[in-house]
C-alpha cells in the first residue's frame, strides 16, 4: 500500500513538473512561441509572424511579437496564476486582420490598433483601453466579475462606415461617419440597465457596388441619416428608430425586445415622397407618395406584419405571417381606391376613371402548396377617350362604361381564376383561365359576345353592323402566344388561329349578303361563300382568298345599267364559281375578281378597297352575250358611283342604223355626186364615216 501511494504521488509530482516545465521555463516558453508562430504562419506565404520574446512565469508575463508588416503585439505585466489575478497592459497595432485569420477564423480584413490595461482578478476586474478603428476616436471600460462583463461603457466617435465593412470583409456598400455612446450599467440580462446611442451621419450608398452586388440599376444618388435610441431593462430592451434619406423615412417610435421570451413587438411607419427614385430597384418608373404604417410581432423565426395605407385614395389593410423571411399566410384588402390614381403612379396615361376594390386571403403562401383566393372588382368606370384615342391612334366618339369582376382561387402552382367584363361596347367572359406559377404560362377560354356591331366604328375604323359571338382559347407560354377562336354567322361559321403574329382566318359558307350588310356595302351578289385569310400582324401585310359558289347578281344600278344597255337580265343569270384574290397592305386591299355563267363573264383586275378611307377603286370588264361593257365603280364604299364606258355602244348603234338607211344614204350620194358615182364610192363613203366615228 505504502508503495502504490509513493509510486501515485511520484506520477503527481512528474505531472505537474511537466506543466510547469512547459509552461514556466524558458524551454518550454520556447516550445509554446514556436507553436503560435506555426499556427499563424501556416499557409500563409506572405505573412510571417515572429514571436520576439515569450516569457511565462507563475507571476509574469511578457508577449512581443512582430508581422513582417510592421505590425505588432505587445502584452506585458504581472500575472499571477495560482491567485488568479493580473495587472496587465496591451499594445496591438495590425495592418491588415487577414493576417490573422488562422487564430481568428474569420475573414476580417484591413488594420487595427488598440492599447489599454487589464487589471484585477476573478472576483472582479477591469478592461480599459482606446482604440481608432475605422479611423474613430474609440474608448472602452469593461467591469467584469467572475470574467463576465457587469458594467460596459464605449464611446465611438466618427468611426467610418467604409472602413467598418472593410474590417468585416463586406463589399463598400455605403460611406458616411458613425457614433455610437454605451453606458451598460448592469449587463446581466435579469438585472439589465443601461443606454446605448447610435447615429450615422453623412451617409451615401455606393451605387456602382449597390448595382454589382445586387444586380441593381441605381443611378440617382442616396444619401441617408439615422439614430437609435436603445433604453436597456430587466429582460428586454426598448428602442427608438429614425432613418431618414433621399428615398424613404423609417419611423419606429417604439421597439420592444423580450430577451427572455425572443421575442420583439414593434410599431412603424414608412414614409416615401417620391416613388420615382425607385426606378433603379425595381426598374419601372412610378409616380406619386406611399405610406404605411403598422406593427410588426416576431419570435423565433414567425414575423406578423400588420398595417394600412391610403395609397390611390383607398383603404388598404394588409396582415402577413413570415417564416424564415418567407411569406406563409397573407390577408390584404383594397377599397375604394381610384383606377386615375393607379395610372398615374404607375406612370402611365389615365385610360380609365373608375372605383377598384380588391379582397384576398393567401392561407399558405408557399407555390407547392398553394392555398387562398382573390376577388378584384372594378366598378362605375369609364374610358378616357381623348387619352385612348390619342396613344392607341382611336377615334372614339361615344361614351364607354365598363365593370370588370375577377374571382381567383389559389392551389398549388397555381392561379385559377373567373372573369367578366361587362362594357357598353360588349362583354367578355372567361369561366377558367390558369397561370401556372412553375412554368410561367397562361391558358383562358374566352366568349366574347357583341350585340350592335355598330358600337366598333369608331373603335376599328369601320362601319359594321349586326352581332356576333366568338368564343375560343388564348394560351401564353415563355414567348410565344396561341389564340383562336370560332362563331356561327353570316349564316356559316368563322374560325380563327393566331400565332404569335401570325393570323389565318376562315370563312366558310357564308352569305354573301349578310357579309355585305355586316360590312356596312351594298348588295351586289346573293351567293354562299368561302374565304381564307392569312396575315402578318406585325408587318400588316397578307392574302385573302374567296370563293363564291352558285351565285347571281342582285338588281341595283350596276345590274339595272347593264340589263338596259345589253337588253339581258343580268339577275338571272347563275354563276358556279366567283374567285376573289386580295393583297392586304396595311388597310388597302388590292384584288382581282373573276364570275363566269353561261352568257356573261366579268373581269376585274387590280381593283382598289381602302378600309380605312372606306373608298373604293375597280374597273370591271364585262362580257354580256358577245357585247363587251367597261364599267368603273369609284367613291365611298356605301354608295360608289357607277360609270360605263359607252363609245362600243355608240358605234354598235351607229353602224346599225348605217346599215339600216344604207340604200337612202347611197342615194343621196349619188344625188350630192351627181349621178355619176358608182356604187363603191357611196360604199368607201359610208365605210369612211364608220372609221371616224370610231
Amino acid at each position: 500500500m505504502k508503495k502504490i501511494f509513493l509510486s501515485i504521488s511520484l506520477l503527481i509530482i512528474l505531472f505537474l513538473g511537466a506543466i510547469y516545465g512547459l509552461l514556466f521555463t524558458k524551454f518550454g516558453n520556447n516550445i509554446v512561441s514556436s507553436y503560435i508562430e506555426n499556427k499563424v504562419n501556416l499557409d500563409q506565404k506572405n505573412v510571417k509572424l515572429k514571436v520576439n520574446n515569450f516569457t511565462l512565469t507563475s507571476n509574469y508575463l511578457n508577449f512581443d511579437a512582430s508581422i513582417n508588416d510592421n505590425s505588432k503585439i505587445n502584452i506585458s505585466g504581472e500575472l499571477s496564476i495560482f491567485k488568479k489575478s493580473v495587472d496587465l497592459k496591451y499594445d496591438i497595432k495590425i495592418n491588415d486582420l487577414s493576417t490573422l485569420k488562422n487564430l481568428t477564423k474569420q475573414e476580417f480584413k484591413g488594420p487595427f490598433v488598440t492599447n489599454g490595461i487589464f487589471i484585477g482578478n476573478e472576483d472582479e476586474a477591469i478592461i480599459q483601453g482606446i482604440s481608432d478603428i475605422a479611423q474613430s476616436q474609440t474608448k472602452y471600460y469593461f467591469n467584469l466579475e467572475d470574467f463576465e462583463p457587469r458594467n460596459i461603457n464605449i464611446q465611438v466617435k466618427n468611426a467610418k462606415i467604409e472602413d467598418l465593412l472593410t474590417l468585416l470583409n463586406k463589399p463598400i456598400y455605403a460611406k458616411g461617419d458613425l457614433n455610437i455612446l454605451a453606458d451598460i450599467k448592469n449587463a446581466n440580462i435579469s438585472n439589465l440597465d443601461g443606454m446605448i446611442v447610435s447615429k450615422i451621419s453623412n451617409g451615401k450608398i455606393d451605387n456602382e457596388v449597390i448595382n454589382k452586388e445586387f444586380n441593381q440599376a441605381l443611378v440617382s444618388p442616396i444619401s441617408f441619416n439615422s439614430e437609435i435610441n436603445a433604453l436597456l431593462f430587466p429582460n428586454k430592451v426598448e428602442i427608438k428608430t429614425d432613418i431618414t434619406s433621399s428615398l424613404a423615412n423609417i419611423i419606429i417610435n417604439k421597439t420592444v425586445v423580450n430577451l427572455s421570451k425572443n421575442e420583439i413587438d414593434s410599431d412603424y411607419k414608412v414614409d416615401i415622397k417620391n416613388l420615382s427614385k425607385f426606378e433603379g430597384i425595381i426598374a419601372k418608373k412610378l409616380n406619386g407618395e406611399f405610406t404605411t404604417k403598422g406593427n410588426l410581432k416576431a419570435f423565433d423565426e414567425t414575423i406578423n406584419i400588420d398595417g394600412d395605407s391610403d395609397l390611390f385614395d383607398s383603404v388598404i389593410k394588409y396582415n402577413t405571417n413570415l417564416i424564415n423571411f418567407k411569406p406563409s399566410y397573407i390577408k390584404f384588402s383594397v377599397e375604394n381606391a381610384k383606377l386615375e390614381k393607379l395610372f398615374q403612379m404607375l406612370n402611365e396615361p389615365i385610360y380609365a376613371l373608375g372605383d377598384f376594390n380588391i379582397q384576398g386571403e393567401v392561407k399558405n403562401a408557399n407555390i407547392e402548396s398553394l392555398d387562398g383566393n382573390i376577388s378584384s372588382k372594378i366598378t362605375n368606370a369609364t374610358i378616357v377617350n381623348e387619352v385612348t384615342n390619342t396613344v392607341f391612334k382611336q377615334s372614339i366618339k361615344e361614351k364607354v362604361n365598363f365593370d370588370l369582376n375577377i374571382d381567383t382561387n389559389l392551389v398549388p402552382n397555381q392561379a385559377v381564376s373567373k372573369a367578366k367584363l361587362h362594357t357598353t361596347i360588349g362583354n367578355l367572359t372567361s369561366q377558367n383561365s390558369v397561370y401556372n406559377f412553375m412554368q410561367d404560362s397562361f391558358n383562358s377560354d374566352y366568349l366574347l359576345n357583341i350585340q350592335s356591331l355598330e358600337k366598333l366604328n369608331n373603335v376599328l375604323n369601320m362601319n359594321l353592323r349586326g352581332k356576333i359571338d366568338i368564343n375560343g382559347e388564348i394560351a401564353k407560354k415563355e414567348n410565344s402566344l396561341l389564340l383562336n377562336g370560332k362563331s356561327n354567322t353570316l349564316g356559316g361559321t368563322f374560325d380563327f388561329d393566331l400565332k404569335n403574329d401570325k393570323l389565318n382566318a376562315n370563312l366558310k359558307n357564308i352569305d354573301v349578303q349578310e357579309l355585305s350588310y355586316m360590312l356596312d356595302y351594298s348588295k351586289i351578289i346573293d351567293s354562299k361563300a368561302n374565304f381564307v385569310l392569312d396575315y402578318d400582324l406585325l408587318h400588316k401585310k397578307g392574302d385573302l382568298v374567296g370563293k363564291l359558289i352558285n351565285g347571281h347578281l342582285l338588281e341595283n344600278n350596276f345590274t339595272l345599267l347593264l340589263s338596259q344597255l345589253g337588253k339581258f337580265d343580268l339577275s338571272k343569270e347563275v354563276y358556279e364559281t366567283l374567285d376573289i384574290n386580295s393583297q392586304i397592305d396595311n388597310r388597302v386591299l388590292t384584288s382581282d375578281l373573276i364570275m363566269k355563267s353561261a352568257n356573261t363573264q366579268i373581269d376585274v383586275k387590280d381593283s382598289m378597297l381602302d378600309l380605312e378611307q372606306k373608298l373604293i377603286d375597280a374597273k370591271i370588264n364585262a362580257i354580256i352575250k358577245s357585247k363587251k361593257y367597261e364599267i368603273e365603280v369609284k367613291g365611298e364604299t356605301s354608295n360608289p358611283k357607277i360609270s360605263l364606258n359607252t363609245k362600243d355602244l355608240l358605234i354598235e348603234k351607229i353602224d346599225k342604223q348605217l346599215e339600216k338607211k344604207r340604200d337612202k344614204i347611197e342615194e343621196k350620194l349619188n344625188k350630192v355626186l351627181g349621178g355619176n358615182a358608182d356604187d363603191n364610192k357611196a360604199k368607201e363613203l359610208i365605210n369612211n364615216l364608220k372609221l371616224l366615228i370610231k
